[in-house]
């Protein structure tokens, strides 16, 4: 299954936006708050709802019911109430959302008083869906889904779900051969394999276990990248979504997730990014290396207008949006660069 479009009616920040996804990477940029993070966990609530449901003759209810409560437990509305995910207008109103793949659709309502209505949904099963957030996880792994699941902590269930995932043993047979293809250049690049013993992550090398509270925050996020390959969470069919890769992330490594993104989608995986980078915008902008597989993109910019609501740009290629506030900011610096140096803006 490949997610196709997405239309939008008074759901959050946006009072209507209609979206057309690529099968391969989808790339989010747009200023804070214009509803990036919002559009990855909807994507994900849903297609995660659709792999969590047991189907069946009651699939129809189970999944309304589901996809409620996942709603609930990824945007963390007050109390739950995700009446809240409407967007805010005078007297009661619905938000309305229709999301359709190569094959089905789910199409539903949400109230201001919170009750969610399904009208259909025929999405067929994915086999995988990981959502992947800004902060990494291998460092808070250790007890995080008993401690979740048993108390009130201030983490959404993306937090947990990404634990649960990488929670998952390694593949083998002819699945692991296929990953391990994928898994090369980031063990080379931590030196090493990543391994789950006794609840907590190491980093296997020639010198022995390290733990990974040692290693740095930027090369924990690639661990937790190359474990949920190696593991099978990050297959063919399935889906990425990953809000700000660039996090802590060395330029360096940033080209590395570029090119490791690239494989992925070649590989099957439909993968959708949230992005303030520069570097990673344009380094997916730019046409494959050589031997690197030619991917299919969709690039959307988000913005507001003079009114506050939230527009949607989007095109397959970067240069094809009207408005890119990532190279609108580094023009802005080269200016004062040049004026710095005496020189008169271009």
């Amino acid at each position: 299954m490949k997610l196709t479009t997405l239309d939008l009616d008074r759901f959050c920040v946006f009072k209507k936006a209609e979206m057309t996804f690529s099968p391969g990477i989808n790339v989010f940029i747009g200023a804070n708050a214009t509803g990036k993070s919002h559009l990855m966990k909807l994507l994900y609530s849903i297609v995660k709802t659709k792999r969590d449901c047991n189907g069946g003759e009651a699939a129809n209810s189970e999944f309304g019911a589901r996809l409620a409560q996942k709603l609930a437990s990824v945007f963390r509305p007050d109390g739950g109430a995700i009446g809240r995910l409407v967007h805010r207008t005078a007297g009661k109103s619905n938000a309305t959302i229709r999301l359709s793949a190569d094959h089905g659709e789910a199409y539903f309502t949400i109230t201001t008083q919170g009750k969610l209505s399904l009208g259909q949904e025929t999405l067929p099963k994915p086999d995988s869906s990981v959502f992947i957030p800004s902060r990494e996880a291998l460092a808070m792994f250790e007890g995080f889904v008993k401690a979740y699941e048993e108390r009130e902590l201030s983490f959404d269930e993306t937090d947990r779900d990404l634990c649960v995932a990488l929670s998952g043993t390694p593949l083998r047979g002819p699945r692991l051969d296929a990953a391990k293809i994928l898994a090369a250049p980031l063990e080379s690049i931590l030196g090493g394999r990543v391994v789950l013993d006794g609840g907590r992550f190491y980093l296997a090398s020639a010198q022995g276990n390290l733990e990974a509270h040692l290693l740095s925050e930027g090369m924990r996020k690639m661990g937790s990248l190359l474990h949920l390959i190696v593991n099978g969470s990050l297959i063919k069919n399935g889906f990425l979504f990953w809000d700000e890769p660039e996090a802590s992330l060395n330029p360096q490594l940033v080209t590395q997730v570029v090119d490791t993104l690239r494989q992925l989608a070649a590989f099957g995986v439909q993968v959708f990014v949230a992005s303030h980078d520069y570097l990673l915008t344009q380094h997916l902008a730019l046409a494959p290396k050589p031997g690197q597989p030619s991917t299919p993109m969709r690039f959307f910019c988000l913005s507001r207008d003079s009114a506050g609501a939230v527009l949607v740009d989007q095109g397959d290629t970067i240069s094809a949006l009207a408005k890119n506030p990532i190279l609108d900011e580094f023009a802005k610096y080269y200016d004062r660069q040049r004026e710095s140096f005496g020189q008169a803006p271009e």
